[in-house]
């Protein structure tokens, strides 16, 4: 379905640092950073210096501008002035903090900036990688927040003291000695078109101990075998010892790993999907004439092909959406085209195949004008980013992943779950390219966490969205409910935000943390916070409850601007706490009933 007129939408893109002493490699893993708790002040742990911003800084500063929201280019004139003042900042803040003493003769510790983004308030946000004697701190970075007027108004962000000399003397181990011990762990093939990188770090472990090291990423998604699940493993081998000091997979999915448990217990057969009732027109042209499995008639954009027949392919929305057919291959390359001949998709004397495909490409169209319509974001760089989508990945594969470049539908096992094609799983997973871009929450413990929570709820703001425009699609709290063992009556789902602890896999309160850990099942934490937020209600765990919510718009708005501008790679739950208050504070005021429900939503999800 689609939206009458369709205003434009803009987002953020997040461009990579220069690396020393690395092998050719692909996109780096965004790296991550640990948000201060107050979220606006300098703190004494900050070590700083403009002596090696990644961008020339000209002499003079530019003439103001009145321009719109959205990502600026790092080499423009407005850009480089915001960079140089946030640089600035930083340092008289190491200096009043004794901070900017020099070890060894080294200056211990500089930021090179990654992205600067101009948003609807007028304000600037400036995202700072942190370096060490020249080498990239793995996951720390800082964000400089300027106002209307383009002065530095606080600092979100915070970094431990690093010793002299992890990023300058010499290492035991080559960057080929690191790939060697990573891909020993790793243990599998790894894709021709993403090839392994090692790339020199600094890196702290996680008893907080900072390592000379090598950052190994070793993907996999182009040659799964049986139950495989696709991998951008990410080692970080210490550069003297050779030990893997740390290690993470950046790459998830939709599906939980306790649903291999109930696969196992006999869950009830699951058939094909039927198509909801058809419903009026929902799309911004045409008669809504095309059947999808899971939201009823819908209109889809296509392009019509020199030969008369009709493809999956959109280019009414930014850089344009994608549907292709993966034909049942683990690897889902080059561009299989889905056709049809009068454009009308997934009629009764089409290929059953298709109906997916509609799905698909119909969750695409709905995230890219969720994120313009409703957040005010151009896609997923903020610049109309191609959203891409392949569907009939594997055979019998019971779930759908993001793997940095586009989406990926299985078709189901036929027993737990149908196609994996629903709105708000498309939302879910499209949205961890948005993640990506933005804060580049780590895939592991708290940002991990984090990190599929704002997937849950950008993708459930996709179906509230859909909701709108298509009596056919229902809003609910619950994750991928459609496509969930859909036969067996009960709209049984993945997750539920409502009450997280329903799965009996997810927690919805803090103190269960330590229980735990795992990144889908702590998702629920943030989850209920969100929907205490948006709705109102009381978490399970604590007994608490929030009176009123402040409604889907408002509460959607507020994580987002957080992830955006406030959160890091390594953001904490209670950092997200107060990224959240922050953005609520810009765009509510301090003393607003919104922010005073963000503190309420946190405090009863455990979090203070």
């Amino acid at each position: 379905m689609q939206i009458a007129p369709r205003p434009q939408k803009p987002t953020l893109s997040s461009p990579s640092t220069a690396a020393a002493n690395t092998l050719p490699q692909q996109s780096p893993a965004a790296s991550s950073a640990r948000p201060q708790e107050s979220g606006f002040e300098a703190k004494s742990s900050f070590v700083a210096s403009s002596t090696r911003p990644l961008v020339a800084l000209t002499a003079q500063t530019a003439a103001p501008v009145v321009a719109k929201p959205g990502p600026l280019e790092l080499q423009s004139p407005e850009a480089q002035a915001a960079v140089r003042k946030s640089l600035e900042f930083i340092q008289s803040q190491s200096s009043v903090n004794n901070q900017g003493i020099v070890a060894g003769g080294r200056t211990p510790g500089s930021f090179s900036p990654r992205s600067v983004t101009r948003d609807e308030l007028g304000m600037t946000h400036v995202r700072l990688d942190r370096t060490h004697e020249g080498v990239k701190v793995f996951g720390e970075q800082v964000i400089s927040h300027l106002d209307k007027e383009g002065k530095v108004a606080g600092l979100t962000g915070s970094s431990s003291t690093i010793p002299a000399g992890l990023g300058s003397e010499p290492v035991k181990l080559s960057a080929q000695d690191a790939l060697a011990i990573a891909q020993k762990q790793f243990a599998g093939n790894t894709d021709a078109s993403r090839p392994p990188s090692a790339e020199r770090v600094v890196v702290q472990d996680k008893d907080g101990q900072y390592h000379a090291a090598y950052h190994v990423q070793l993907t996999n998604v182009e040659d799964l075998r049986g139950d495989e699940r696709p991998r951008r493993m990410n080692y970080f081998v210490d550069a003297n010892s050779g030990e893997v000091v740390r290690s993470f997979n950046q790459m998830g999915g939709i599906e939980l790993p306790h649903a291999d448990e109930a696969a196992a217990k006999g869950a009830p057969a699951a058939a094909t999907p039927t198509s909801k009732p058809a419903t009026a027109g929902t799309a911004a042209t045409g008669p809504g004439n095309d059947t999808t499995l899971y939201s009823g008639k819908v209109d889809i954009s296509t392009t019509k092909q020199a030969n008369g027949s009709y493809t999956l392919e959109d280019s009414t929305r930014g850089g344009g959406i994608a549907t292709y057919d993966a034909k049942n291959r683990t690897t889902p390359t080059g561009k299989a085209a889905l056709t049809d001949k009068n454009d009308v998709w997934g009629e009764a004397s089409d290929d059953p195949r298709t109906k997916a495909a509609v799905d698909a490409h119909y969750g695409a169209a709905m995230t890219y004008d969720f994120l313009k319509d409703v957040l005010g974001r151009d896609s997923l760089d903020g610049k109309g980013e191609k959203l891409v989508s392949y569907v009939h990945v594997d055979r019998n594969y019971v779930n759908a992943y993001w793997d940095g470049e586009k989406m990926n539908y299985g078709d189901g096992d036929g027993r737990t779950a149908g196609p994996l094609t629903t709105l708000d799983i498309a939302g879910h997973e499209i949205a961890h390219g948005l993640t990506e871009r933005t804060a580049g929450l780590i895939y592991e413990g708290e940002s991990g966490g984090l990190n599929e929570a704002m997937s849950d709820i950008l993708g459930t703001g996709v179906e509230w969205y859909a909701s709108q425009k298509n009596q056919a699609v229902e809003f609910d709290w619950k994750m991928g409910e459609d496509a969930w063992t859909p036969a067996n009556g009960t709209g049984d789902a993945l997750r539920y935000m409502d009450d997280p602890t329903k799965d009996g896999y997810s927690i919805d309160n803090y103190k269960n943390y330590p229980k735990q850990t795992e990144v889908h099942g702590s998702s629920g934490i943030a989850n209920n916070a969100f929907y205490l937020l948006a709705n109102g209600g009381t978490n399970r765990t604590s007994g608490a409850q929030v009176a009123d919510g402040i409604g889907m718009e408002k509460g959607l708005k507020v994580f987002y601007r957080a992830l955006e501008h406030y959160m890091t790679p390594d953001t904490t739950f209670a950092q997200a706490r107060q990224a959240t208050i922050n953005a609520a504070t810009d765009l509510y005021g301090a003393n607003s009933p919104e922010v005073g429900k963000v503190k309420e939503s946190w405090a009863a999800v455990g979090v203070n």
